[in-house]
């Protein structure tokens, strides 16, 4: 029997739901969600699966240890929680985001910028079916190899100037991934034994995104 936290009560964490429930009846979850509405289309009993209504922000913040016991945290939702669990820790003061190097972009045959400079990584040209099993060696829609994985290309990164720590996304079931808690709660003690600055990536064999932190005075934005 495993333990789930679901971040997110849309379509990929209902999959999530519903593949590794069929997986081990045994399963217990819990799901979080702003939304009571997407909360209410999760399937499961209240015994199996426990609906909490919250911003994910505040529960990272507020409610993160108390589930440290837990198997596996899933991410379902459109951030990077990984760095969305940072925020507002009195440890990640003093830090901001900053722009990735450019030379990231050439890590994967798709890189796009986002708002606050981080990259989102793909090797994927194509739309990815929501079910792929993640295999290990080719990728099943183009043919094309997945060794080495994305996160073991970014964890072998050597920058000048840059500490780099990488949340590996593990295959739980067709198209769900996730990690174990720990990964989230260390993060703090991560950041304040970085010198330096931080490239904090959360990626699976063939997906990733990656945000960089620098110091500054007033706290990380």
């Amino acid at each position: 029997m495993a333990s789930y936290l679901i971040l997110g009560a849309g379509k990929f964490g209902r999959l999530a739901v519903q593949r590794l429930a069929a997986r081990d009846p045994a399963a217990r979850f819990v799901v979080v969600d702003r939304s009571r509405e997407a909360l209410a289309r999760v399937p499961g009993n209240e015994a199996r699966v426990i609906k909490i209504q919250a911003e994910v922000s505040a529960f990272l913040r507020e409610e993160m240890p108390c589930y440290a016991s837990f198997d596996w945290v899933i991410p379902a939702v459109p951030v990077h929680v990984a760095l969305l669990s940072l925020l507002g820790n009195p440890k990640a003061g003093g830090w901001e985001c900053l722009k990735v190097p450019e030379e990231l972009e050439k890590l994967a045959p798709v890189a796009i910028r986002g708002s606050q400079g981080e990259l989102y990584l793909s090797r994927a040209r194509h739309l990815c079916p929501d079910d792929c099993p993640e295999p290990e060696d080719v990728c099943p829609i183009s043919g094309e190899s997945l060794s080495p994985a994305l996160y073991e290309v970014l964890a072998a990164l050597s920058l000048p100037g840059y500490k780099v720590w990488v949340v590996i996304s593990r295959p739980l079931a067709p198209g769900v991934g996730g990690y174990p808690p720990e990964e989230l709660l260390k993060l703090p003690d991560v950041l304040q034994e970085t010198p330096c600055h931080l490239l904090i990536a959360t990626a699976c064999r063939c997906h990733g995104v990656v945000h960089a932190l620098g110091r500054r005075e007033g706290g990380l934005k």
